[in-house]
């Protein structure tokens, strides 16, 4: 079946009247043999090598301009005896691939490619009817340059052998030719590349001065823009104009485009017909790259797929979205899909465990108790931070089950993991999937944010073979392959990837891994867009402000807690390190540093505990006066201090806690260990600012002492619900202090301004921090709270006159029960203490 197929402008150089490159080697006694200009910087030649000569064996150089002048490689490329071989040249690296064929002396005058045809021929108004022999540069394309007058009735035609005897021409002028068809008649002036496919018997005109048939606004975005007549496949490259798409099967030369809309360097290319759902990708000067714009992947191959979104649309459209008046309101919980219902004692039907809807199953239980999303409602969470859900390149094959990995190495920034889904080769379905979980978590009233990688790549061949620029030069990451943002391109794919999941998956917010690694003005400028784009959605943005523990020349650019201040306007944040090592002390072991471990009464500096509890804002308020790249003293705005004590890095809270205890010599049934569970977190969830939960603390989930469990198996990692029973109480209290917070906003105060002017601080003994919030003024029924912090021995802490009552003490929020206490109150040790008036 005929397919019309439109090409953008191509940057190719003419046909040359003389050859650029010359191939010299034992062959052809070292002589100069012109190699085929293929397009850009590409050239081409077969050979066939013998035993070699006099001094050596069998191998080649390749010269330009056939005088010594200029040769590469610098010693001779070696080859072996007796073979043919194809010969590539790629003049602006210098680069030589060689690739063993069976012969030299295929159709197309021994090029070494396949072809249909074993010559081809221009004739036309242009050449008086003359025969212009085409040169045959890749498997069944051949091509020309031909300059044309734009003369009345300018027009050509195609001849296989030069004698008419099998001519082709256009009866339907629909860019596929016809055997003994009409002339082609054309009205352009100028140098054109002329290009025919003697398999599908389509033909392209392009012109080599940069003139453009299509796409000459440039494209909107990149990637693959569905639509039922056509398909646009747009692909940035600035350094090789040797691109291709191969779309089922079929190769399409992509030419360069104009500049527009912010892109730059992209090649385009639009095929005609309904390509919904078949495979394809590109290849940049030989080398086949997936799509970074990519909307779905085929599982372990090189395959992008083509989509059309409007047919993954939910049935019933999307559910009203939670509220959130501010960004202090949020709770947010962090949880890995396959850990959450993985187990058989989640409840969750067999067929979805470790799956996206495995997620948002609703009704599931354990021995009596709720599990999955219904639990998440029970605890009064806000938000739900995936760990990543886009695709990795770990556990490529979906049907390995016994495989686990995190996730945090791209392979696709745009594409649903493979792995979570129940069809993952039903494209469409893999999308539905996971805007179902989207929407499932909605309507249980939580907000969705995606934890999103894009400070590397699983490795450097996802991008480099399209460009080195996506790379930083000194490995930033840890990873060896860290994006470099500064690239202005570089930097609009990441924007890009946010708005098209903010745009078509209803995402609320994004975590970023090792946010650290970009400038803080490239990170202010994507939450900018994104909260210009999407008014009133409070998107959530915030990420990890270090780098993979590299030295980086543009330290003083990098988003630090230092820099942050400088973007509050964009309504960005960063975790707060400084305040979880306060509470907790060391990641990794259940030491301690000098100051930290107010949870564990461990010599605490209760400066920072007062600054943490505080929203880490900032001692003036002026974003531009320059502070320590890590002062706990950051925040331009309390939304920027994610507070929190444990993540899924390092031990969980309760791992670190029997580490301590070990070291302490503790027994791990003590009942002083479970006050420290309680007491870390109700810091966390009292304090200003934005607080964060690892999946499980509620419960006192541990993961063996594993530190770093990203690829440990199901047995370290997976959620074992049995833990709500046995540690109910412990889940009882995160409840009621999370249940406590969304109902005061006292504890949610919205600006640097209210902290300052609402809020009272001291510490009025070791280990005791006391915070007075003025509730009235911010509209809380509580008029006037106070919040003890006590990690030491029990204290009495004198109170302001008149009859207080007390909300939560004694590490349990229960305990507290709406007591009537005056003159002073006993807040015992590692234990929250709140009371109200």
């Amino acid at each position: 079946m005929k397919r019309k197929l439109f090409f953008a402008a191509l940057l190719v150089a003419s046909a040359h009247a003389s050859a650029d490159w010359y191939f010299r080697g034992t062959p052809n006694a070292w002589g100069a043999t012109a190699m085929d200009f293929v397009s850009g910087t590409e050239y081409k030649i077969c050979q066939s090598f013998a035993t070699g000569d006099a001094s050596g064996g069998p191998r080649f150089k390749i010269d330009r301009a056939g005088d010594w002048q200029e040769s590469y490689p610098a010693s001779d490329y070696s080859v072996g005896s007796n073979k043919n071989y194809e010969i590539v040249f790629y003049s602006d690296t210098h680069s030589i691939q060689v690739t063993e064929v069976s012969s030299c002396n295929s159709f197309g005058g021994g090029s070494g490619f396949a072809s249909n045809f074993s010559s081809l021929y221009f004739r036309g108004t242009p050449n008086a009817w003359g025969s212009s022999a085409m040169q045959l540069v890749a498997d069944h394309t051949w091509q020309l340059t031909v300059s044309f007058d734009g003369q009345t009735d300018q027009r050509f035609k195609f001849d296989v052998s030069g004698d008419w005897s099998q001519n082709y021409g256009d009866d339907n002028s629909d860019g596929v030719l016809d055997q003994s068809g009409a002339d082609i008649y054309t009205p352009v002036t100028g140098d054109y590349l002329i290009t025919v496919d003697d398999s599908t018997m389509a033909y392209t005109l392009e012109s080599t001065a940069g003139g453009c048939s299509q796409n000459c606004g440039g494209v909107q975005t990149l990637g693959a823009i569905y639509s039922p007549t056509g398909t646009t496949f747009s692909l940035w490259s600035p350094d090789h104009s040797n691109v291709q798409l191969v779309l089922d099967g079929q190769t399409y030369t992509m030419g360069k485009i104009a500049d527009a809309n912010g892109y730059t360097d992209v090649y385009s290319v639009t095929v005609s017909g309904d390509w919904k759902l078949k495979p394809y990708y590109f290849v940049v000067n030989g080398v086949v790259v997936r799509d970074p714009y990519g909307k779905m992947a085929e599982p372990n191959s090189d395959n992008d797929i083509v989509m059309d979104l409007d047919s993954t649309a939910l049935p019933g459209g999307w559910s009203a979205r939670p509220a959130l008046a501010n960004r202090e309101d949020a709770v947010i919980y962090e949880v890995h899909v396959r850990d959450f219902t993985i187990d058989t004692n989640s409840g969750v039907d067999a067929t979805k465990r470790g799956k996206f809807l495995g997620m948002v199953e609703s009704g599931t239980s354990h021995s009596g108790v709720a599990t999955g999303i219904d639990h998440l409602k029970e605890l009064g969470v806000t938000h739900v931070q995936l760990m990543p859900v886009f695709d990795f390149n770990s556990c490529a094959d979906p049907a390995d089950s016994s495989c686990y990995n995190w996730g945090y190495d791209p392979r696709n920034y745009n594409v649903p993991e493979d792995r979570y889904s129940q069809t993952p080769y039903d494209y469409e379905n893999r999308v539905r999937e996971f805007k179902q979980v989207v929407d499932e978590f909605h309507k249980a009233g939580i907000r969705v944010i995606m934890d999103v990688v894009y400070n590397h790549t699983y490795s450097k061949q996802v991008l480099q073979p399209i460009t080195d620029q996506y790379y930083t030069a000194t490995d930033l990451s840890g990873t060896g392959n860290s994006i470099d943002a500064n690239v202005p391109m570089v930097g609009r794919m990441i924007r890009d990837s946010l708005e098209y999941w903010v745009n078509e998956y209803n995402i609320d917010g994004f975590r970023f891994d090792l946010i650290g690694v970009f400038d803080y003005d490239d990170v202010g400028a994507w939450g900018s867009y994104l909260n210009s784009k999407f008014p009133g959605r409070n998107l959530l943005v915030y990420g990890e402000p270090w780098n993979g523990y590299a030295s980086d020349p543009r330290e003083a650019q990098r988003l630090r807690l230092g820099t942050v201040g400088r973007i509050y306007q964009s309504h960005v944040g960063v975790f707060n390190p400084k305040f979880r090592e306060a509470i907790k002390g060391q990641n990794d072991s259940g030491g301690c540093n000098s100051g930290d471990c107010f949870a564990f009464n461990d010599n605490p500096d209760t400066w920072r505990i007062e600054v943490g509890s505080r929203g880490g804002i900032r001692y003036t308020q002026d974003a531009n006066t320059v502070i320590d790249t890590w002062d706990p003293m950051f925040a331009m705005d309390p939304e920027q201090s994610i507070n929190y004590v444990s993540a899924h890095d390092n031990l969980t809270l309760r791992d670190k806690i029997l580490a301590w205890a070990d070291l302490n010599g503790i027994g791990h049934s003590d009942p002083y260990l479970k006050r420290i569970q309680k007491f870390a977190n109700g810091v966390v969830l009292t304090s200003q600012g934005i607080p964060f939960l690892h999946g499980g603390v509620e419960m006192m989930r541990d993961k063996q002492g594993d530190a770093n469990s990203y690829q440990s198996p199901d047995s370290i990692n997976e959620y074992n619900w049995q833990w709500k029973i046995d540690n109910a109480d412990i889940l009882a209290y995160y409840e009621d202090v999370i249940a406590m917070r969304k109902a005061h906003p006292a504890f949610r105060l919205t600006s640097w301004d209210a902290i300052d002017q609402h809020m009272v601080t001291s510490r009025p003994r070791y280990g005791v921090v006391v915070n007075r919030i003025d509730g009235a003024a911010v509209g809380d029924s509580w008029s006037d709270v106070i919040v003890i912090y006590n990690s030491a021995d029990n204290y009495s802490v004198s109170l302001p006159a008149g009859d207080w009552k007390v909300a939560m003490e004694k590490a349990d929020p229960a305990a507290g029960n709406g007591r009537v206490v005056s003159g002073s109150v006993v807040a015992e040790g590692t234990a929250v203490t709140v009371l109200y008036r």
